[in-house]
């Protein structure tokens, strides 16, 4: 029972993640066969659980808008909640209609974020290279990330420890003008303070990193001369593919005003939009962006995604 349980949430998981996935799919992902997927899918129907089958060839999808949202879970607290179901029946009489089923919900929407994000991952390994994720992977390493992202937003200058080549550079004050992914590596390349000049910097190499209450205003600075002097890099190379979901409205809002930041790419059906935006204009772009308000979410970058975030968290700790 558990292990079909973990499977229709694996199903679940699929046809949201792929609108339109194929039977043949779904059972290759979840270690089955086609028939074992089609006595699921009805199952999932007595459950209630709208997914469709949208014709011969076309796979299955949701009905309308359903899905299943992640829950910000420790792991502690994951693990409480799943313990749960062994003391379900002893406290059932005292628990009011719906809960049961409720529960299930809960679980398979923490399972949902779980798969997603190993999904996730094993994207950016095929992606990035084993060497990319690695270094990468830490959650220390993505706190430097958006730290870093947020002083480049803010124009704050930073306060960092650096070591490169076995040079150790303590307590130096940047002021960060771009985040630039480059050879699978990140690299800061701001105004160095300690040196008078703008440098280029390896962010897995820098540590004790600061925001300073102290903004600064950019100098006159060519990107693409210190680039392509440094690395030899091309101007079409320092781009960021931006992809963000949108409302209906909003959608319909940027086909109307046709915005100077046009969308390379639409997906009505996804209500998706992917945007290419010069490096020198992605602050530009992350506040139009935030005109939409509610209406509007960025999928990708992951970190700028998440300096988005850290931003709206701030905001909402003011009142608390």
């Amino acid at each position: 029972m558990t292990d079909r349980l973990i499977r229709l949430m694996r199903v679940i998981t699929l046809v949201q993640a792929k609108p339109g996935i194929l039977a043949r799919e779904l059972a290759e992902r979840c270690g089955t066969s086609e028939r074992t997927i089609y006595r699921d899918m009805d199952a999932l129907s007595a459950m209630h659980i709208p997914i469709t089958h949208l014709g011969h060839g076309k796979g299955y999808a949701f009905i309308g808008n359903f899905a299943l949202y992640p829950l910000d879970w420790s792991s502690k607290e994951a693990a409480a909640f799943s313990q749960l179901r062994v003391n379900i029946d002893k406290i059932k009489p005292w628990l009011p209609e719906g809960f049961e089923s409720a529960y299930e919900k809960v679980l398979a929407a923490d399972y949902k974020f779980r798969a997603d994000r190993e999904e996730n991952m094993e994207s950016a390994k095929k992606e990035a290279g084993s060497l990319f994720l690695d270094r990468y992977d830490s959650g220390t390493e993505q706190s430097h990330l958006i730290r870093i992202l947020n002083a480049v937003l803010k124009q704050k200058s930073i306060r960092v420890d650096y070591c490169d080549n076995s040079q150790e550079e303590s307590g130096i004050e940047i002021d960060p003008y771009y985040l630039v992914p480059l050879d699978n590596r990140f690299h800061l390349i701001g105004y160095c303070h300690s040196f008078k000049a703008f440098r280029s910097f390896h962010t897995h190499d820098l540590t004790n990193i600061k925001l300073l209450d102290r903004p600064f205003s950019k100098q006159s600075f060519n990107l693409q001369a210190f680039t392509k002097q440094k690395w030899s890099v091309e101007e079409d190379s320092l781009r960021v593919m931006f992809k963000v979901r949108f409302s209906d409205n909003a959608l319909e809002e940027i086909k109307r005003r046709k915005p100077e930041i046009a969308p390379v790419e639409m997906k009505p059906q996804g209500k998706y939009a992917c945007f290419e935006v010069s490096l020198e204009r992605d602050r530009e772009f992350m506040e139009w962006v935030a005109n939409f308000k509610e209406e509007a979410e960025i999928i990708e970058p992951t970190h700028y995604r998440e300096a988005f975030r850290y931003r709206i968290e701030k905001w909402l700790s003011l009142y608390k």
